[in-house]
């Protein structure tokens, strides 16, 4: 086999080789381009999980302030029934001792003032106006002293009677807001458990959603990685088939020049066999037989 058959097949070899590493790079760059677009997808999808855990962190800022608002409304209606609560037993002790005076004098408020007033006016004005003996004067004077103790009687029997009606008003009263207040604070009670049903709900999710972006960050840097590798891979099957390609040329040119070689060689012997002969030579021909070519 000759130096161009040797270099044919030699430059076979190399373009098997050239070929083999385009796959190669054809392949690598696929690889690269899936791995772009799944870093592409998670970023996305990561992006998008970060905006709904920030809705629910926004959401749940709210919620806290509302709750706190809540909290803060509940501790105030709180002293409020202890408020209510001191001052109704205190009405109610109040209503107590009223009652009880009431209770001593008995039927006395039932009498009627205008009347007593009446007949203490008609009794002081015969002390005024009659001429009474001493005994009739003594006896008067004692009637009229034991009217106007009546009288002051009933006043004090008629104002505890008032007392214990404003008293009972002011203790419904107080009964009715009390009321009010601790249906107000049932009430607070359950939305600030919900409140806080709630919070403990959306912390669950940010959790879930944290631990979601942090799963897509590790594969996302994993993949990043793997497109550094194969970048990296990839610069060095093209320096690699860079080589193969300039080394490929060198041998074409190589191959080429052989077998202009071999053909020249090829005619100078049939140039030598026709000057043996004793044929005349072209200036070509001498030439090619002399080495100027």
């Amino acid at each position: 086999m000759g130096k161009s058959g040797a270099s044919a097949v030699e430059e076979e070899k190399l373009v098997e080789e050239i070929d083999r590493l385009r796959d190669k790079i054809v392949e690598t760059k696929d690889y690269r381009r899936s791995l772009i677009d799944e870093v592409k997808k998670l970023r996305e999808e990561r992006r998008r999980l970060v905006e709904e855990r920030r809705k629910l962190i926004e959401e749940i800022r709210e919620l806290r302030e509302e709750r706190s608002r809540v909290l803060e409304k509940l501790a105030t209606l709180k002293e409020e029934r202890s408020r209510l609560v001191e001052d109704l037993s205190k009405k109610k002790e109040q209503l107590k001792i009223v009652r009880q005076l009431a209770e001593k004098e008995g039927n006395v408020a039932k009498l009627s003032l205008r009347r007593l007033q009446k007949r203490l006016e008609e009794l002081e004005w015969r002390q005024m106006t009659s001429v009474l003996s001493p005994h009739e004067e003594k006896r008067l004077v004692e009637q009229i002293a034991r009217l106007e103790e009546l009288v002051e009687k009933v006043k004090k029997a008629r104002e505890q009677m008032i007392t214990a009606m404003e008293l009972e008003a002011e203790i419904k009263a107080i009964r009715i807001r009390l009321r009010e207040v601790v249906d107000k604070i049932r009430e607070l009670r359950e939305k600030a458990g919900e409140l806080k049903e709630r919070l403990k709900a959306l912390s669950e999710q940010v959790t879930s959603l944290t631990n979601q972006v942090n799963s897509l960050t590790e594969a996302i840097n994993e993949r990043s990685a793997k497109i550094d590798e194969a970048t990296k891979e990839l610069d060095s099957l093209y320096s690699r088939y860079r080589e193969l390609m300039i080394k490929l040329k060198e041998l074409k040119v190589a191959r080429q020049k052989g077998i202009e070689l071999e053909a020249i060689e090829t005619k100078r012997k049939q140039i030598q066999e026709k000057m043996k002969r004793g044929e005349p030579l072209s200036l070509e021909e001498l030439k090619l037989l002399y080495g100027e070519f």
